[in-house]
């Protein structure tokens, strides 16, 4: 059985080394992510967290407006929740009861669904990744920025949606890009969520 096991290790240590190889016919572009409005729903924040096998430490951490989110090493996986600004002021992002066993696998998409049993933590998304990417050589792609914004609220879900995209290539072009707010029935300004009760619950 022991034999097994270190055959079975030797096996996947090339894959771990060839996955931090840096490809001979691509390059890395910059990928930078952020949120644009933030600064028009000051009563709410938006909270990341990070996975990996590299991020000994999980725990929640603000968003702020206009800062290009990061998310360390690329294996990592980025989750993004919302609360209202008075709940996490009253009790503290560092103090948010974090899940460290959730029953599922901790690096799959469904563990943010339970990184936390805090009602007053809404989970928003774990699709957008704010890590840098490689493309093939002959694309020029060298940075591209995307600037998300907040579009409002149906019932405690928050919805996002990307408002500009920035490509900028190495022959000094730059491509930009913009989009419209979706229409969206029931789109609410303000989230129905009584964050005085939130706090005064705890």
């Amino acid at each position: 059985m022991k034999k097994i096991i270190f055959l079975f290790i030797l096996s996947i240590i090339p894959l771990i080394a060839f996955s931090d190889v840096a490809p001979s016919d691509m390059h890395l572009v910059d990928n930078k992510i952020l949120f644009t409005n933030l600064n028009e729903f000051p009563e709410i924040v938006l909270l990341g967290f990070i996975l990996g096998p590299t991020y000994d430490s999980p725990h929640f951490f603000i968003i702020e407006n206009n800062t290009s989110l990061q998310k360390g090493y690329k294996f990592n996986d980025f989750g993004m929740y919302w609360a209202s600004s008075k709940y996490v002021e009253h009790v503290g992002v560092e103090n948010i009861v974090i899940n460290l066993n959730p029953g599922k696998e901790q690096y799959w998409g469904d563990y943010f669904l339970e990184v936390t049993n805090d009602p007053n933590i809404h989970f928003v998304t774990s699709a957008i990744d704010p890590g840098d990417f490689w493309v093939d050589d002959y694309d020029d792609l060298q940075v591209q920025i995307c600037e998300y914004e907040i579009a409002g609220f149906v019932g405690d879900e928050i919805l996002i949606y990307l408002a500009k995209q920035t490509k900028q290539y190495q022959n000094d072009e730059e491509i930009i890009e913009t989009y419209d707010l979706p229409e969206i029935i029931n789109l609410e300004c303000d989230p129905f969520v009584d964050a005085t009760s939130d706090s005064s619950s705890q």
